[in-house]
């Protein structure tokens, strides 16, 4: 074989003598200054000593100006739905009316927040479009375990450090423990039921979500037969995904505060959950401990959907949709879609919200759980993305 010299390799381009892939020069090549003496008609000797660097970033770029532009466009946004959504209702907007109004919005979007922003990282992480919260059994396990330690008084016969726990410590603070410890339970098991040899299979964890998912439905059924005949109610309008008239001042600060520390440290993984979209192996060579990336996004996804059930029960299929749509508007880069998902399950859960605070009297109902609106979307959009999935997978 003849050896080909390193400084001019005819009808190469700049990119191809730097060691660039092939598939990365067509966003580079208008950055890129042609080497003297190349003609436009023919190709030539590129010298790559002589090539000069790209005088701007190209407009597919994603920098931090561009994130904080994201992020700025997504507050405003989020920040007038909200003000919007709290003069809308059947009663007159009073001061007192209107602030009611505004904490359950607050409570709305650091629900809707944390859902799609959870449901987006555990997709690219998963690189399956199915994988939410609720789907895999993380939202019914928080569940049950808020049920589990509020509800039921089995504590006459339980440890004592447990009764300890739930007697000293206030409801705003034992609330999202309880539920993070479910739902963390439930990450265990859907997790060492779906891997095998170090590597998670996609669709068996959608299977495993599915069993948990049953299993902690029967659990918490189980435990309404143990629950004070008089707050049954509450409990199973809970469960259905309520966001309360009035939260709790306290339980709503600690929850927004999870939900928050939970989206940012998801975003700084966004880079690595980019890497991992080009297979296990790709991202391992390029330095991301692939094993420790995907138990860090459990633990994060555990933490913000156990505010969201420790404010309004398990709420379903808002890490379904709202990443998808956010894909159409985004693009592919995790970076900037941990962003702008989490604004839009903000805006998603308010206006669903608002929909049934404003159309449950018109109906003859006091109170319709927002859990059903977001069911009753998710769930057609479910089969729909099952279905597309299953016509591109060959036979």
């Amino acid at each position: 074989m003849t050896h080909m010299p390193d400084k001019d390799i005819p009808g190469a381009t700049p990119a191809a003598c730097a060691g660039v892939p092939p598939e990365d020069t067509a966003a580079n090549s208008a950055a890129v200054a042609p080497c003297p003496g190349t003609a436009a008609d023919q190709s030539t000797a590129v010298n790559c000593d002589e090539v000069v660097p790209p005088a701007s970033v190209s407009p597919g770029t994603v920098t931090a100006r561009k994130l904080l532009l994201w992020a700025g466009i997504g507050a405003a946004v989020t920040l007038a739905v909200l003000v919007a959504c709290s003069l809308l209702g059947q009663y007159r907007t009073t001061s007192n009316v209107w602030q009611l109004r505004a904490y359950r919005l607050l409570a709305s979007a650091a629900v809707g927040a944390g859902l799609a922003s959870a449901g987006m990282a555990l997709q690219g992480l998963l690189r399956n479009p199915l994988s939410e919260p609720y789907i895999l059994g993380i939202s019914s396990g928080a569940g049950v375990g808020v049920i589990a330690g509020l509800g039921v008084p089995f504590m006459a016969v339980g440890p004592q450090w447990l009764r300890s726990f739930l007697a000293q410590t206030p409801f705003w603070a034992s609330t999202p423990v309880l539920a993070f410890g479910g739902a963390l339970a439930a990450c265990v098991v859907v997790y060492g039921i779906a891997q095998r040899r170090g590597r998670l299979d996609s669709y068996s964890l959608i299977l495993s979500g599915v069993i948990v998912n049953i299993f902690n439905g029967a659990i918490m059924l189980t435990m309404y037969l143990f629950l004070d005949p008089y707050r049954i109610s509450d409990f199973a309008r809970w469960s259905m995904g309520q966001i309360p008239e009035a939260p709790d001042s306290g339980l709503l600060l600690v929850c927004c505060s999870c939900t928050l520390v939970g989206w940012l440290l998801m975003f700084a993984q966004g880079s690595a959950i980019n890497a991992l979209a080009l297979g296990d192996e790709v991202a391992a060579s390029s330095g991301v401990p692939v094993h420790r990336l995907r138990v860090l996004v459990f633990v994060l996804t555990g933490v913000v959907t156990a505010s969201a059930v420790a404010l309004a029960g398990p709420i379903g299929f808002v890490g379904l949709i709202v990443p998808h749509i956010c894909r159409m508007i985004a693009g592919p880069d995790h970076r900037k879609l941990l962003i702008v998902s989490g604004f839009a399950g903000a805006i998603f859960l308010m206006l669903a919200d608002t929909l049934c605070r404003t159309v449950g009297p018109a109906l003859g109902v006091n109170k319709i759980p927002v859990g059903i609106v977001t069911a009753l979307c998710g769930g057609p959009f479910f089969i729909y993305l099952l279905r597309r999935r299953l016509r591109e997978t060959p036979v």
